[in-house]
């Protein structure tokens, strides 16, 4: 009788643990918890960590051996999405071997990188040099849009015609 309470008992805890794993399948795997502040300060010092980074895409660049996304970093939530209302932390760039398509990756869509530290790069914005750090992405994931949604309607209920009783119309149920 007791095995059966202890199989139920690891049979149930292995099933809250199993829906704990919320991040999507490309995401997963061991990152080191740098913020992107301490990663700027002193690159060479974090060269090769892994790292779990996302944000809003502001630039693609395709070369021949390379895909450059430059990203506005923000915090993410607990499914490893760019939190929507984040405070912007800073910019860094993602780079892949792979081919990423300036068509479908759109500035403004929200991306999370999976990658090793590799160097810093100097970027231009405006007329101002910035050094930011260049992550080696092994994994990527694009979020899907969010959708807007409207609020719900307000009908006006408590105009000094509405009778209470009468649902939302002055001249009652009967006379759609």
């Amino acid at each position: 009788m007791k095995a059966v309470h202890v199989f139920f008992s690891l049979l149930g805890l292995l099933s809250l643990l199993a829906g704990c794993a919320s991040l999507p399948p490309e995401l997963q795997g061991q990152a080191a918890p740098l913020s992107l502040a301490q990663v700027q300060a002193e690159p060479e010092k974090y060269r090769g960590r892994t790292v779990r980074w996302g944000g809003t895409i502001l630039k693609v660049e395709n070369a021949a051996e390379a895909t450059r996304i430059q990203i506005l970093a923000r915090p993410l939530d607990r499914s490893g999405r760019p939190q929507k209302d984040g405070e912007p932390l800073g910019r860094f760039m993602a780079t892949t071997p792979a081919f990423l398509d300036p068509a479908i990756y759109l500035p403004g869509r929200e991306l999370t990188v999976l990658g090793t530290v590799a160097d810093s790069t100097e970027i231009s914005v405006g007329e101002r040099k910035l050094r930011i750090p260049l992550i080696a992405a092994k994994s990527w994931h694009l979020w899907p849009r969010r959708e807007k949604k409207s609020p719900p309607p307000v009908y006006p209920t408590w105009y000094w015609w509405y009778d209470f009783w009468w649902w939302y119309y002055p001249w009652g149920p009967c006379c759609w």
